[in-house]
């Protein structure tokens, strides 16, 4: 199926589908296979490891498209009625239930400060020590990101203590998922989350990024109330997890 009509399934819900339209630009590219019908996709992305597992459309299509996928171990976002209706082939070992937010609010007014600083690549070695082996640090990161889209990090005594950064971003489809937000447990609910991200949102709306989202799990509630708080709403409820995709019998 060509680009412009992958493109026009995914356009439907562009907010669920920000990843995958992100994935189109040819940095993702290359790392994405497209299972499709006329109304329906899924998607394998092999740029992480396990690969992540994505599909949109009518769950019938869902359901006949996933057959096409090797089976193995995947991360998987799925809606909820796709993950149902694929219960007989996927087995999840650990799962989520998440939300998935929009940013509708206007770039937040930055007051400098002199404790935030634009992550680069060579800010990696900090940026390990800050994830640690913290059993919430974020699971989706890769070196690669850090060169690819804005990060921002919050420093306490000299230490790295809080980032927010991108999972993915496409200037020339003006999407951008913000991710990889961690602050150490030390140093939670003194504001540092709040610093690194609006810095992100004010850098992607500075770059011409009109679509922002991101990821958060339903019980972490506080961490709502500050995207909330930022300018996100709630677009979508869905189930993000880490699962083995068997063959159909």
């Amino acid at each position: 199926m060509p680009e412009s009509k992958i493109r026009k399934i995914l356009i439907i819900d562009p907010i669920w589908s920000a990843y995958a339209l992100a994935d189109l630009s040819p940095q993702h590219a290359i790392f994405c296979r497209w299972h499709h019908s006329a109304e329906g996709i899924v998607l394998t992305y092999s740029g992480l490891t396990p690969p992540v597992l994505f599909a949109c459309g009518p769950k019938e299509d869902v359901i006949a498209l996933i057959t096409q996928v090797p089976p193995g171990k995947y991360q998987y976002t799925l809606l909820p009625e796709h993950r149902f209706s694929l219960e007989p082939l996927l087995s999840a070992q650990s799962e989520l239930q998440m939300w998935r937010m929009s940013y509708q609010g206007v770039s937040p007014e930055i007051d400098p400060d002199p404790d935030v600083y634009r992550l680069l690549g060579e800010d990696l070695d900090s940026l390990n020590s800050l994830f640690a082996n913290h059993a919430d640090r974020p699971d989706s990161f890769h070196p690669r990101q850090l060169e690819e889209g804005p990060f921002f990090g919050a420093y306490h005594n000299g230490e790295l203590v809080a980032v927010s950064g991108i999972h993915v971003l496409s200037e020339s489809a003006g999407m951008a998922a913000i991710g990889n937000v961690f602050t150490h447990p030390a140093h939670r609910g003194q504001g540092f989350g709040r610093k690194v991200s609006a810095r992100v949102i004010s850098e992607l709306r500075r770059m011409g990024i009109q679509t922002i989202v991101l990821n958060v799990a339903k019980d972490n509630y506080a961490a709502v109330h500050l995207y909330q708080d930022l300018g996100f709403q709630i677009h979508c409820g869905y189930y993000e997890g880490l699962g083995e995709l068997r063959e159909k019998p």
